[in-house]
């Protein structure tokens, strides 16, 4: 997975050089023309401004890869995020963007195992089988770069990579538990369902990402845009040692997270 990613990566890099060198930048060869920018609110003719503001909405689709023994993914769970960004041009021609910004994250997956469940009031079973969806929401930095072909008939293909950075702000988990009902023959039976506060996540979460747009200049000052993005986690997903522990075999939870996204945003210049 780490070498798909770095791939993808070495591929946007790639994209971004082969776009800058399209075409020579404005005002002939004169290589005071050639460089960072240092007036960030200059307009241009339409390509692009050198700054940025944007907003973005992101139905997400997110899965856990379980590293604790008898831990099993058991399906996606289908989330989103939402927020503004930040766009701040490196080059004369607008091709290569330095990309921040703020959003807010709901994340999740599923996973089944068996533990030692309580049922409040009633009693504790043993080794029952327990299926857990768990959504974790959180406030994100994302920091990367997006790079840009000239735009073609109001169009430009795009590419981007980056880090999430995001702090924890509240979690909780749905379970549903399956006992046997005794009588051979038959299928084990969901018994009970509940939603509850969950304190057993990892407070701080460090995700790499990358993906391929497109975008549609509108009018002068403001670009329709869709990527399809897939981020990877690079920390463990619940708390670890002492927290999160399986009732049953005493195991610390460890996991990481994948989840793909497609953005869709509206830039203004």
């Amino acid at each position: 997975m780490k070498k798909q990613l770095l791939l993808v990566m070495l591929f946007v890099l790639s994209f971004g050089i082969c776009a800058t060198a399209q075409k020579p930048p404005r005002g002939g060869h004169n290589p005071e023309n050639i460089g960072i920018s240092t007036d960030l609110l200059e307009k241009d003719d339409g390509n692009g401004s050198k700054l940025n503001i944007g907003i973005c909405f992101a139905p997400t689709f997110s899965w856990l890869y379980p590293h604790t023994e008898g831990y099993e993914r058991n399906g996606v769970v289908l989330q989103f995020h939402t927020g503004l960004n930040l766009n701040v041009n490196l080059t004369q021609r607008k091709n290569f963007y330095f990309t921040t910004g703020i959003l807010y994250e709901r994340l999740g997956g599923k996973l089944t195992f068996a533990d030692n469940v309580e049922i409040p009031g009633l009693m504790i079973t043993d080794g029952t089988t327990t299926n857990r969806t768990y959504t974790a929401h959180y406030m994100t930095l994302p920091i990367g770069i997006t790079l840009k072909t000239t735009p073609h008939k109001n169009f430009s293909f795009c590419g981007n990579a980056g880090f999430y950075n995001s702090l924890l702000v509240g979690a909780t988990n749905r379970d549903g538990y399956f006992f046997m009902s005794g009588q051979a023959g038959e299928e084990p039976e969901l018994w009970e369902r509940q939603r509850n506060k969950y304190n057993e996540c990892a407070l701080l979460k460090e995700a790499v990402y990358g993906g391929i747009g497109v975008e549609y200049s509108i009018t002068q000052t403001t670009r329709a845009s869709l990527y399809l993005n897939y981020a990877h986690t690079l920390t463990n997903f619940f708390r670890g040692k002492g927290h999160a522990i399986n009732s049953m075999t005493g195991e610390y939870l460890k996991s990481n997270m994948g989840y793909a996204e497609i953005v869709l945003g509206v830039n203004f210049f």
